[in-house]
């Protein structure tokens, strides 16, 4: 492999932890928050406002790496 196709190989690599750690991201963040207003898992002080806030951060920071990983690509040669 050229030089070229070594880097272009470690970026897509790269878009694709970003990719991933960002559904990681937002399905926990999301599960959380399920779960917590379906079973109540969560301290029964836990503010709801916090809860949503939780799920709604989560969406957006993977939001986030998704679209970084998505620039990691326009990097590509």
């Amino acid at each position: 492999m050229t030089p070229q196709e070594i880097r272009n190989e470690r970026l897509k690599l790269f878009a694709n932890w970003l990719n991933t750690l960002g559904a990681a991201i937002i399905t926990a963040g999301t599960f959380v928050s399920a779960a917590q207003f379906i079973f109540g898992l969560l301290p029964k002080d836990t503010d709801n406002g916090l809860v949503v806030g939780m799920a709604l951060t989560s969406i957006a920071g993977g939001f986030v790496l998704h679209l970084f990983g998505q620039l990691t690509l326009a990097a590509l040669r």
